[in-house]
C-alpha cells in the first residue's frame, strides 16, 4: 500500500487516535479504548496500521534546539545539470542538513540547515558550497517561529 493509498484510507476513528495521541502521547492502548469507547484490540490494529503506511519518522518530535542546534535557516540550492545524484548524496552526509526538497522556480532545492551558531552557520554553508554539482545557495535565518509543524486541524476535519 503506498502512502497515497494510506492516506484514502484513514477515517474518522483513525482520525480521533492520532488526535487522541498528539494531546497525550504516552497514552496506553487500553487508555486510548477507553477514551474513544472501542475495543483495545480495536485500536491496536488501527495503530498498527497507522505505523506502517502513515505515521512519519520519530525524528519529526525531536527539537534540534534540545540538541544544541540553536540556528536554523532555510536554503535554497541551484545545481549543475547533471550533478542531482552526487549532489543528493554528498547533502545527504551533513549532519546539520535535515531536510532536501526539490523546487520550483528561482533555486533546485530548498534545505532545512541548522547550526550551533552563526558563525556555525558559516561553516554548514562552506560545507554545502564545496559539494560538486552546487553553484551558488541563498541563506534565510529563522528570527522567530511563529507557527510550528502542526497537523492537527487536518485531522479535526477527517474526524468531524
Amino acid at each position: 500500500m503506498t502512502n497515497r493509498d494510506a492516506r484514502r484510507e484513514l477515517d474518522g476513528l483513525d482520525a480521533e487516535i492520532l488526535l487522541a495521541l498528539i494531546d497525550q502521547p504516552t497514552a496506553t492502548t487500553v487508555a486510548l479504548a477507553q477514551r474513544l469507547s472501542v475495543s483495545r484490540n480495536t485500536v491496536q490494529a488501527r495503530l498498527q496500521k497507522l505505523n506502517d503506511n502513515v505515521l512519519d519518522s520519530f525524528q519529526r518530535r525531536l527539537s534540534p534546539r534540545s540538541l544544541g542546534y540553536e540556528v536554523s535557516a532555510f536554503m535554497n540550492a541551484s545545481i549543475r545539470q547533471g550533478y542531482d545524484k552526487e549532489t543528493m548524496a554528498a547533502l545527504s552526509e551533513i549532519p546539520e542538513v535535515l531536510e532536501i526538497y526539490a523546487t520550483t522556480g528561482d533555486a533546485d532545492l530548498r534545505l532545512t540547515v541548522v547550526a550551533e551558531s552563526p558563525e556555525d552557520l558559516y561553516r554548514v554553508n562552506r560545507l554545502i558550497l564545496e559539494i560538486p554539482g552546487i553553484v551558488r545557495t541563498s541563506t534565510a535565518v529563522v528570527l522567530k517561529e511563529f507557527l510550528s509543524y502542526r497537523i492537527k486541524p487536518l485531522l479535526q476535519r477527517i474526524a468531524d
